[in-house]
C-alpha cells in the first residue's frame, strides 16, 4: 500500500502547488480574482492572502516551530503507513490526504516563510484556506470514519465470526491483510444457517 500512498501524495501535492503557482503568478496580494455567487449573493471567492501561522492565524510568525511540527507529523504518519499497521485501503488513502496537505503547506513555509491561502467563504466569516487545508480536513474526517466505524465493524466480525465460528486461530486472523465487509456479512449469514442446521440435527 505504500506505493499507492506515495502516488496519491505526489498527485495531491502537485495539484496544491499548481494552484498556488497560478495564484502567486496571476493575483496580487489581497486581490480578489474570481467570485462565485447565487442570486446576487457571493458564496466563494479566490482571494490571494498569506498566513504566517496555522489555522485562524494561530502561532502567527512561529514558522520554524510550525515547520518542525509538520515534519515530525509527516514522518510519523509515513512510518505508520509503511509499517502496515493499517489494513484497510481507505485508512491509507485518508492518511495520504493528511500527509499531502501537510507537505503542501510545508513547502510554502520553506519557500515563502508563510502559507499561500486563496479560498474565501463570502457567505460566512471563516479563515481563508487552500487546497492543502481541504486535504487535511478530508483526510482527518475520512480516517476517523474508517478507523472508528469500518475498522470496528471488521474487527468485531473478524473475532466473532471468523475466529469463533470458523475456528481460525487469532494469529491466523491477525495476519489477514484486508477483510471485505460484504464477505463478512455473507459469512455471518452462512454461519447462522449452519448453527440452525446443527440445532435441528441435535
Amino acid at each position: 500500500m505504500i506505493f499507492l500512498s506515495l502516488v496519491l501524495i505526489i498527485m495531491l501535492v502537485l495539484i496544491d502547488q499548481g494552484i498556488k503557482y497560478f495564484v502567486v503568478s496571476n493575483i496580487n496580494l489581497n486581490e480578489t480574482f474570481y467570485s462565485f455567487g447565487i442570486g446576487g449573493h457571493n458564496l466563494l471567492s479566490i482571494t490571494h492572502v498569506r498566513n504566517t501561522g496555522a489555522a485562524w492565524s494561530i502561532l502567527e510568525g512561529k514558522t520554524i516551530f510550525l515547520t518542525a511540527i509538520a515534519v515530525i507529523a509527516i514522518v510519523i504518519v509515513l512510518f505508520l503507513i509503511a509499517s502496515g499497521r493499517f489494513k484497510l485501503k481507505l485508512e491509507v488513502v485518508m492518511l495520504s490526504f493528511i500527509i499531502a496537505g501537510g507537505l503542501g503547506n510545508l513547502i510554502d513555509r520553506i519557500r515563502y516563510k508563510e502559507v499561500i491561502d486563496y479560498i474565501r467563504t463570502d457567505f460566512m466569516d471563516f479563515p481563508i484556506f487552500n487546497f492543502a487545508d481541504i486535504c487535511v480536513v478530508v483526510g482527518a474526517i475520512g480516517f476517523c470514519i474508517a478507523y472508528l466505524i469500518v475498522e470496528s465493524f471488521v474487527n468485531r466480525k473478524k473475532r466473532s465470526v471468523v475466529i469463533g465460528s470458523l475456528g481460525d486461530s487469532p494469529n491466523e486472523a491477525d495476519n489477514t491483510d484486508e477483510f471485505d465487509i460484504l464477505t463478512e456479512l455473507s459469512n455471518s449469514s452462512d454461519n447462522k444457517k449452519d448453527s440452525s442446521l446443527e440445532s435441528e440435527e441435535n
